[in-house]
């Protein structure tokens, strides 16, 4: 039954991050929320800003690094808070005073967007204002979007010059409740710790910069086929990128591992999804893929655990869910352990793929 069960294993390849209550920068800023708050998947906030976008007309090349929504609303619902690093800072007022300038001309409000952020007012903040806090090097800028959905949608910019870097701060609320949501959006953005960055700024970017490279390089062979090529490539990615990327150098090890995984080479593959977990615990994707790796070995105990992760990190937000739901469900047949209720439930959340497992062994 074992040879037929690993047949219809299903495979998630999808990129996605999880839930929590801080933001860590790889640039050496962090940011807390309390527990209403969770991190969005990263194809929720790819969708969200593919929209924003279409409103504002922000560059295509603008990418954000997490966003952060409350708990209880809809995927593409409101208040959220988004978060993009910018290798560069600046101490000096007047150029500081040129980027606040900036933002009472909303033609060059693309241009402003590209720069830099942060700060806390004892005033209610009014719609379509900015505001500057020189002690703690903040800009804020709030902007009505002009659209409606559910609602008035109105924005918070918020700009911290940081040691080494600055964070661009995100928030979005409907101008109704933004009396309300803006006390936690400063309270979110006051309570940033810069650390600093370990590299130099200069040396930081160079290593970034070859890493990321690299790391394309071995995008476009994996996605060519060419898997020996693209493990060479997230190799050399994975040995340059800097102590500050861990996130993406975990992407790397994932990738890297997914390949090998083509190649059949699922202890390779196993232990790249290991160092990717080691930089990034709640990286599920890296659980799921390792878990089928396990799979593929008929290490089914290790499998369930690696799945068992994959559930409890991504908790039912995507699609991963029921992969992870589908192929736990199978290990666990695998073992006579009873694996239908994971099967069901996994069809519930609408994994088409272990339908006919399901229909053979457990009606």
């Amino acid at each position: 039954m074992r040879i037929g069960l690993i047949i219809i294993l299903t495979f998630c390849l999808i990129k996605l991050t999880l839930a929590q209550t801080s933001y860590e920068s790889p640039l050496g800023f962090t940011l807390s929320f309390d527990k209403t708050w969770k991190r969005l998947p990263k194809e929720v906030l790819q969708q969200r800003m593919k929209d924003v976008k279409d409103f504002l007309e922000y560059r295509k090349d603008i990418q954000f690094d997490a966003c952060y929504q409350k708990i209880g609303n809809a995927d593409m619902d409101y208040p959220y808070i988004l978060f993009k690093n910018v290798y560069a800072t600046t101490s000096n007022e007047d150029e500081i005073k040129k980027v606040q300038e900036y933002f009472t001309n909303k033609p060059q409000f693309e241009k402003v967007i590209e720069n830099l952020v942060n700060g806390k007012f004892g005033v209610e903040l009014k719609v379509g204002k900015n505001y500057y806090d020189a002690k703690n090097k903040i800009l804020i800028f709030t902007y009505d979007m002009g659209i409606s959905i559910k609602g008035n949608l109105v924005g918070m910019f918020a700009f911290y010059f940081g040691k080494n870097a600055s964070l661009i701060t995100y928030c979005y609320s409907y101008k109704d409740e933004f009396k309300y949501d803006q006390k936690e959006f400063l309270d979110i953005i006051y309570s940033i710790k810069d650390k600093g960055m370990v590299n130099t700024m200069g040396n930081y970017v160079s290593k970034h910069d070859l890493a990321v490279k690299y790391y394309n390089d071995g995008k476009m062979q994996s996605e060519a086929g060419n898997r020996e090529a693209a493990i060479s490539f997230y190799t050399k990615a994975i040995e340059n990128y800097p102590v500050e990327d861990s996130y993406m150098k975990s992407e790397a090890y994932y990738n890297r591992g997914l390949n090998k995984r083509y190649l059949n080479n699922y202890q390779g593959a196993i232990a790249d999804y290991t160092e990717a977990i080691k930089l990034r615990p709640d990286y599920y994707k890296a659980y799921n893929n390792r878990g089928f790796a396990k799979l593929q070995i008929e290490d089914y105990a290790g499998a369930i655990l690696d799945f068992t992760q994959t559930i409890k990190y991504d908790n039912y937000n995507t699609e991963f869910t029921s992969m992870a739901l589908g192929n736990r469900g199978i290990a666990k047949l695998s073992l006579g352990q009873d694996g239908c209720p994971d099967l069901k439930k996994a069809i519930e959340l609408g994994n088409k793929n272990v339908i006919k497992a399901y229909n053979e062994l457990c009606k």
